[in-house]
């Protein structure tokens, strides 16, 4: 038995190959003002030769990527204190999950991780960075990516622990780019506190998600000709808004700084509306908010979180994303585009607002 397990392990090793081709894409330019894929970036092949792949690295073949708006934070000329930033001739970051190929002590052949992978087919990374991808029974491999991962997370702590004080039931609760992976799971959890949520998105399309699918109490188009956000907040929130969870920034949180209540509180995940401006790391041109002394007449509250900073609360968070999910009490639909050549293309539809919640790249899928 044993001469039998030694020949069918040489076997194995015999038919690993020396190298891999990988495919990825690099930032050739720094945008300026929108990502332009063809523009800003481009796909090349480079050969890793595994046999100079140290001790402390692992390789991975990557099965998936999500697509998500920090990664346009870290494509400026400015170094981006939160997440850092990509050089030029650099591989695009960008998250995802995969099987180890060539392991080490931590990360042996064959296990599924999670981490800042960056956008190519394999990724020589330290095994630091990395964590065993989060899957439960009967969940699909990219809910890690989703639900049960960053936007998830990011979403209950948005929701539960950065805030004074969670939704209440009754209250009257705002979340921008409500059709988001993010946005779309923290309108849910609203919903679940009893509160009266309004989702904001741009387009018809998305305004029936939110009304049909999320079951939210109204919908605001930000991109509507015939109403302004302002008077679409005023026909929805009558009595005011006492929970805000932005994603947006910009003008938007200006409106609803003006129409909020007593001891209203406003959550700050992102601002996405200044991402892709180019402006997000020059803060002399981001747009902050004009009303902000509705805070203080209003003793209200704002708050802003990264959340990696409330790793403590990952767990809890997981726990709770779990038990909604197997009772089908929330949901984030998933965009998936093809292959690692449709990544600078989902890149851009992110800011374009051409998807409903977790936007993926499947490598599995020809290239």
């Amino acid at each position: 038995m044993g001469n039998i397990t030694s020949l069918f392990m040489r076997q194995n090793l015999s038919t690993m190959p020396d190298t891999l081709t990988n495919k990825k894409w690099v930032l050739v330019e720094y945008p300026e003002g929108k990502f332009n894929a063809s523009r800003d970036a481009k796909v090349v092949e480079e050969t890793i030769d595994l046999s100079t792949v140290s001790d402390d690295m692992v390789v991975v073949k990557i099965k998936a990527l999500s697509v998500d708006a920090f990664i346009r934070t870290m494509l400026d000329d400015t170094k981006n204190v939160a997440h850092g930033t990509a050089g030029l001739g650099s591989t695009i970051p960008a998250l995802g999950y995969g099987k180890v190929i060539k392991g080490n002590k931590k990360f042996k052949e064959g296990a599924m991780v999670t981490g800042l992978l960056g956008a190519s087919t394999y990724s020589v990374i330290s095994s630091v960075g990395l964590t065993p991808t989060m899957t439960l029974p009967r969940s699909k491999p990219t809910a890690s990516l989703s639900l049960l991962g960053i936007s998830g997370i990011a979403a209950y702590v948005g929701m539960f622990i950065s805030p004074s004080k969670c939704p209440r039931k009754g209250e009257t609760v705002v979340v921008s780019a409500a059709a988001g992976a993010v946005g779309c799971i923290a309108a849910q959890m609203a919903k679940l506190c009893g509160a009266r949520v309004i989702g904001v998105a741009g387009g018809a399309k998305k305004q029936r998600f939110l009304l049909d699918e999320l079951k939210l109490d109204g919908a605001i188009d930000y991109k509507s000709t015939k109403k302004s956000i302002g008077e679409q907040l005023d026909e929805s929130c009558p009595n005011g808004i006492d929970f805000f969870f932005d994603n947006v920034g910009g003008d938007l949180l200006d409106e609803v700084l003006q129409r909020i209540n007593l001891h209203s509180r406003l959550v700050i995940c992102g601002a996405v509306s200044q991402y892709d401006s180019g402006n997000i790391n020059n803060k002399s041109l981001i747009k902050g908010p004009s009303h902000y002394i509705k805070l203080a007449e209003t003793s209200s509250t704002i708050s802003g979180f990264n959340m990696m900073h409330y790793t403590s609360s990952f767990l809890g968070a997981f726990r709770y994303l779990a038990w909604h999910y197997y009772r089908g009490n929330i949901v984030c639909p998933e965009h998936i585009e093809n292959g690692i050549s449709s990544f600078g293309h989902c890149l851009e539809m992110l800011f374009a607002g051409g998807h409903c919640g977790r936007l993926v790249v499947d490598l599995e899928a020809m290239n």
